[in-house]
């Protein structure tokens, strides 16, 4: 029985590596991730990012370290009324979220947004947002 576990073990690290058995799923440190940004606690939200290998890609914004996003989307926060998920799909360490963001600002009363999030030994190392970034460019745009 211990030799099969490690077979499947072995198995699973090597079609998808940094998941392993005693770390918690993809998909649960995605959703807690959510959580912690909807409740607008991000201290919380920034222990499910990784310390040293942490990338994130928007069409708005790129950052290469999880302070920096963090300290970036903390701006934002006050604006965020709810974060609906429409779906979520995992496959191996990917986690892809489809996403409604809520917020108070007239213009963008609700964005869609895709998020691709690749989990690894129960962090999140990559992170990338998907959506129409018109109405937010429009608020930047001078006259």
């Amino acid at each position: 029985m211990r030799t099969l576990q490690l077979i499947r073990q072995y198995s699973r690290d090597v079609i998808y590596p940094g998941l392993h058995m005693n770390a918690p799923s993809p998909e649960k440190v995605f959703s807690d991730f959510l959580d912690a940004f909807e409740a607008r606690d991000f201290e919380l939200l920034r222990r499910y990012l990784s310390d040293s290998r942490f990338s994130y890609r928007s069409p708005v914004s790129s950052y290469a370290s999880a302070d920096s996003f963090v300290a970036n989307i903390a701006r934002i926060g006050p604006i965020l009324e709810r974060i609906e998920r429409r779906m979520l799909f995992v496959e191996g360490n990917t986690v892809c979220g489809i996403l409604n963001l809520k917020t108070t600002m007239e213009g963008l009363r609700l964005v869609p947004v895709v998020q691709l999030a690749t989990v690894t030994d129960g962090k999140i190392v990559e992170l990338e947002a998907f959506f129409d970034a018109t109405a937010y460019n429009r608020m930047f745009e001078s006259d």
